[in-house]
């Protein structure tokens, strides 16, 4: 018996309808059909038009595709700098500087003749958190196979490529061919959903790109030099290099016979010979100051060594349960969580492609404290926290802005307690991390010296953002700026129950900090009492069983009756509602929001589901999306209520969606397919990456510790089905097993 969710009845309806009013292309879903990359264009999404194919299966810890269609679709990122390289489900690689930094093409020729890998008649390829791996098969190769893996340099900025024939082929060579740096960015940082075209052309070598660059060959090394950047390959010993036309590169055989000819637009080609079961390495990395050759002998040691150190970063955090797609999962998150941070600056960044720079809050600083990089989200905190305005408090509030329609009012927002200087604010969200990683360490010395930080961010809240209402004047918070959804909400100086129950929990841990630091807790207790007495007296509308989204400040101070996702799981996250308030707000996401199925030929529909962020009409852009990290933070709020059968078909749903059915394996991507506007869009997102790590770790492991008060709760969201799970944390490992009616931890 399916359950009784409504399933993308008006608002998928209405708001295609609305754009395309507003002017806009209008597409429809073909059911089972997985379209390329969408640019910009609106696809409502329409009951009975749901199903999508797996892209990628689970195996061995590897997201899997044979004969993918796409180029570039899955970066893979090295060391923690912006450098990248985008490989896809066809074996050939995009560098990313930032800017273009050409690309590497690989070929086999054999007795029968010459071809281009991405033309093999069958290709295998496995994204391996931080590798691509692909299995070339086809008929120059005879019953013989070429094993290609590429995997970014984490020392330096550039990727290593090696090629292994396995079986016998007399007179087979790998032919690699590179060039084509020329420098462009795209929009933002060439990611999909982003650019003017689809990834898989948007990096495609051009000639024009060519013509700024040299090289110079010095036996099995190379350098290219460009106006992006200057790149040195190092080759096996004995490769052919010649300098030939990038005007033939998309024919093999017409580009090796310019070899002898004039190229004002250059490309390199290397030509070596296989050998059964023997690998040959390729090398390009970008000459920086400092920057050591290699060496050709020492290539195979290098590709040990990184592969190791790839090894280590997808093993960070894991799990071992009955679900493939699970374990592969928390592999693919490990790295992502690695790739959004910045080791230079010591800070965790928006996103991994698209937005990789540094912004305040959000929720990809949660990431390294579920995964135990304790470290490194200490690192973010003081390096916020020494940002902090310190200026002498204002005396007054200065009234709002004329120019910006009274929509912003920046002087005051950027007074004593500011922690981020800009138009988003997000200092609760800095603020949640900060108390959240005091809980998982213990970090006495570091909440010491966060004090003031501290202090200084509650007295900016309550005087930016507290409000009171009736006559006994208790508070809610407005929000602005504050989360994810903040592009378009405008609550119009009225109380809100994310940003309360935000205030509410900041409260409740200062007085908890404030015991153990010898400081005086009343002031926070009593603001958090009140705070909840307002969000219960003025936000719960008890005729329907959930919080309101916000109170009008003015006129008739009205509460409107519509929360977004975001209402739900704060309001849980932040312990601002009884077990029983939890459940009935759960059941408001059951019965009022879309669910979208996530099915097709390989999946049963009404196991998994993933979610719009709310039911409001007309769409309008961050008001009502289809985003990773909304379906997986409500599914981490499902678990919090207890519901551990309907948080895993959210939060499986949303990995499915995101990461198998999707343009790019593993991805842990901002929006996804269903987005009506914006469809899948910006790989690896902050946001996704850090609340999915809390959603593994504290909601289907159950791990949740209070490291100041001494305690340790253990509470698993499993399947009822698993018989057996486990992982491995840093910080601890957790077995479980079933057998019978005897249940082990």
């Amino acid at each position: 018996m399916k359950p009784s969710y409504p399933i993308i009845t008006a608002w998928g309806i209405k708001a295609g309808i609305w754009t395309a009013l507003c002017g806009l292309s209008l597409c429809g879903r073909v059911l089972g059909f997985n379209p390329p990359e969408r640019i910009m264009t609106v696809h409502p999404t329409l009951q009975g038009h749901t199903a999508r194919p797996l892209r990628y299966q689970p195996e061995g810890g590897d997201f899997v595709i044979e004969n993918g269609a796409e180029f570039f679709n899955r970066p893979l990122y090295g060391g923690p700098t912006a450098f990248r390289a985008d490989a896809g489900d066809k074996p050939e690689i995009s560098l990313y500087l930032p800017g273009h930094g050409g690309n590497v093409r690989m070929g086999i020729r054999t007795a029968g003749g010459a071809k281009w890998l991405h033309e093999a008649e069958r290709i295998v390829s496995r994204y391996r958190p931080g590798s691509m791996l692909y299995e070339i098969s086809d008929p120059l190769l005879g019953e013989a196979r070429l094993d290609v893996t590429v995997l970014a340099l984490y020392e330096d900025e550039g990727i290593l490529v090696r090629a292994r024939l396995n079986g016998q082929c007399e007179s087979a060579e790998w032919i690699f061919a590179y060039g084509g740096a020329g420098g462009k960015k795209g929009k933002r940082g060439g990611d999909i959903g982003c650019e003017s075209q689809p990834v898989g052309e948007f990096f495609q070598l051009r000639p024009e790109y060519c013509k700024d660059n040299t090289f110079a060959v010095n036996g099995n090394t190379f350098t290219l030099r460009s106006k992006p950047a200057s790149m040195s390959g190092t080759c096996p010993k004995g490769s052919q290099l010649r300098v030939v036309d990038a005007g033939k590169w998309d024919n093999i055989s017409e580009l090796m016979d310019s070899i002898s000819k004039p190229a004002e637009r250059p490309v390199i080609i290397g030509i070596v010979r296989l050998t059964a079961d023997k690998s040959v390495c390729l090398a390009l990395k970008r000459i920086q100051e400092g920057t050591k050759s290699f060496d050709g002998e020492s290539l195979e040691d290098l590709f040990e060594k990184t592969e190791q150190r790839r090894k280590e970063i997808a093993e960070q955090l894991s799990v071992q349960t009955p679900d493939p797609f699970i374990n592969a999962a928390v592999s693919a998150l490990c790295t992502a969580a690695d790739a959004i941070w910045d080791e230079k600056q010591g800070i965790v960044m928006h996103g991994a492609a698209a937005w990789r720079t540094g912004l305040l809050g959000w929720r990809g600083p949660y990431a390294n404290d579920a995964i135990g990089r304790h470290d490194r989200t200490r690192r973010h905190l003081t390096y916020w926290a020494a940002r902090q305005n310190t200026s002498p408090v204002p005396k007054a509030i200065l009234p709002a802005d004329p120019l910006a329609n009274l929509a912003r009012n920046e002087p005051s927002l950027h007074s004593n307690g500011d922690l981020s200087g800009r138009h988003y604010d997000m200092n609760l969200v800095y603020m949640d991390a900060l108390f959240r990683h005091i809980l998982w360490t213990g970090d006495l010395d570091l909440a010491a010296s966060l004090w003031p930080t501290i202090q200084r961010h509650l007295a900016w809240e309550r005087r930016l953002f507290r409000r009171t209402f009736g006559p006994d004047t208790l508070p809610l918070y407005e929000a602005y700026a504050a989360i994810w959804a903040s592009d378009d909400l405008q609550y119009h100086g009225g109380g809100t129950a994310h940003a309360s129950a935000y205030n509410y929990y900041h409260n409740r841990r200062a007085a908890q900090l404030a015991k153990i630091l010898d400081q005086d807790p009343a002031p926070y207790e009593q603001e958090a009492e009140l705070i909840l007495q307002g969000m219960r007296k003025y936000l719960w509308l008890a005729d329907r069983g959930w919080y309101g989204e916000w109170k009008d400040l003015l006129g008739l101070q009205t509460v409107h009756p519509s929360p977004a996702l975001w209402t739900f799981y704060h309001t849980l996250d932040c312990g601002a509602a009884n077990s029983l308030e939890a459940w009935q707000m759960s059941r408001y996401v059951d019965t009022q929001i879309a669910h979208i199925p996530i099915h097709g030929p390989q999946i049963s529909e009404g196991l998994y589901y993933t979610l719009p962020t709310t039911n409001w009409m007309p769409y309008t852009w961050s008001t009502n999306n289809v985003a990773m990290a909304e379906t997986a933070h409500t599914a981490l709020a499902y678990w919090q209520t207890g519901r551990a059968d309907k948080a895993f078909s959210l939060f499986k749903g949303c990995l499915l969606d995101s990461m198998y059915m999707g343009l790019c394996p593993g991805n842990a991507g901002m929006t996804t397919y269903f987005d009506m506007a914006r469809g899948e869009a910006q790989r690896d997102f902050g946001d996704a990456v850090g609340i999915g790590c809390r959603a593994v770790v504290e909601g289907l492991f159950g791990i949740l510790p209070d490291v100041p008060a001494g305690r340790l709760t253990i509470r698993p969201g499993f399947p009822y089905s698993w018989e057996r799970a486990r992982m491995q944390h840093p910080d601890f490992v957790f077995d479980y097993r079933r057998g019978g009616r005897a249940e082990t931890y």
